[in-house]
């Protein structure tokens, strides 16, 4: 599921969000580890135990998860900056893509999809893992953030600056009122509104920074007994809901979709929309906005030409299966098999090229193109949608359940 914020994208919505970085230089295989450095989370707090990812020296294997105290640093480590840093004015801009997957699996990429380092916390893999990658990604106010759980021993909520070195955020985190309660056991959706990020669990946590949480007044509508994708459109101000209701109660039983225009205070459900669009969009599919259009695409298609007021199920513009949908330059983006296809109004699809892998997400930002393999063992690149060429990749290479696509970006260069 490609998400894109262009901030720059971004959510693959997207518009571009810079992140202040300076140099984009990926940590090689067998590395220290790389540790993030959250002198907020450690504030008062004395020394903890925090858990970060370093890639794994061993093609094939799984990156293995080291534990560094959130008070100590060691010299030569890669760490987050942050996004208060600046680089000089003029510095040029590159898109950051980064991809989830379970086990805490993520991609990154800082030279235009080129090339790309993977990392792992976990080998778990499934639907129903403390590592579930169901809650996607989101990226805003200069940080990534990523929901894992699903009717696991546990859940888990990871924060980057850079997309490369990740914080599997501890317990001390989580506040409601004035108590330190921890994360959960599973998380259904990520979205950042513009003004902060919101995240669905037991619980739906607001957070400014994707570091520090408190509990929200923010839920959804009446028979929304499952949320199965959820997306934030800063740039529009729109959230939208993917929610099934399996009882009939409250709401007559499927998959239908919610929109709020007030950071999730209130939700309202258009007309027309039909279940089948988003059916098995926990899996596959994808939600992307583009002007007032609202697509939301799996194995059927629906439009609705004015943000969720009212919709249409359109002819699958593939002709298969939607793996993923994303926005460029004002116009949408469906990756069907290996086939990316380009619509300048959700309606009338024309394709660009073949990416030569099976994709499972398609994201786009600042005239790049990138494509992530269907698990994670393949990655494509291409400057105009046309001629795709294979990128490479350090790293573990052992197959996973990817997840989600963002895209971010960095002021300075990528070395």
């Amino acid at each position: 599921m490609a998400r894109r914020t262009l901030q720059a994208r971004l959510v693959l919505t997207k518009p571009l969000i810079a992140l202040a970085l300076g140099s984009c230089s990926d940590p090689v295989s067998g590395d220290a580890a790389a540790t993030d450095n959250d002198s907020t989370a450690a504030d008062g707090m004395g020394t903890a135990e925090l858990t970060t990812a370093t890639a794994t020296s061993t093609a094939g294997s799984t990156s293995q998860s080291t534990t560094e105290s959130s008070s100590s640093s060691t010299a030569g480590d890669p760490t987050e900056t942050s996004s208060s840093d600046s680089t000089s004015s003029g510095a040029v801009t590159n898109p950051v893509f980064v991809a989830l997957g379970d086990g805490g699996w993520t991609a990154s990429s800082c030279d235009r999809g080129h090339s790309w380092t993977v990392h792992a916390f976990s080998d778990e893999q499934g639907d129903h893992t403390q590592w579930t990658g169901f809650g996607g990604l989101a990226f805003g106010n200069g940080a990534f953030v990523a929901g894992l759980g699903w009717g696991g021993e546990g859940g888990h909520l990871l924060h980057s600056n850079d997309g490369r070195s990740w914080l599997d955020l501890p317990p001390r985190n989580f506040i409601d009122g004035d108590a330190a309660v921890g994360y959960a056991i599973y998380t259904s959706g990520v979205a950042y509104t513009g003004t902060e990020f919101l995240v669905f669990s037991q619980s739906v946590w607001r957070s400014d920074d994707g570091q520090q949480w408190q509990t929200s007044d923010v839920s959804l509508p009446p028979g929304s007994e499952q949320l199965r994708q959820l997306r934030g459109f800063a740039d529009q101000g729109l959230i939208v809901a993917s929610v099934e209701s399996q009882s009939g109660n409250d709401h007559p039983a499927g998959h239908f979709v919610v929109v709020s225009d007030d950071g999730g205070m209130s939700w309202s459900e258009g007309t027309g929309y039909s279940s089948a669009c988003s059916d098995p969009i926990q899996h596959w599919g994808d939600i992307v906005l583009v002007g007032d259009v609202l697509l939301v695409g799996t194995n059927d298609v629906c439009r609705s030409p004015d943000r969720g007021t009212s919709w249409s199920t359109i002819a699958a513009p593939t002709g298969e299966s939607i793996q993923d949908l994303a926005e460029a330059d004002g116009e949408f983006l469906a990756l069907s098999g290996s086939r990316v296809f380009g619509s300048p109004d959700g309606n009338t699809w024309t394709e660009l090229g073949d990416a030569g892998i099976p994709g499972r997400a398609v994201a786009y930002a600042d005239g790049a193109y990138a494509v992530v393999g269907t698990m994670g063992t393949a990655f494509a690149f291409s400057e105009d949608g046309s001629s795709w060429t294979a990128a490479t990749v350090r790293g573990a290479t052992g197959e996973v359940w990817v997840r989600d696509l963002v895209v971010g970006a960095m002021e300075g260069t990528c070395d």
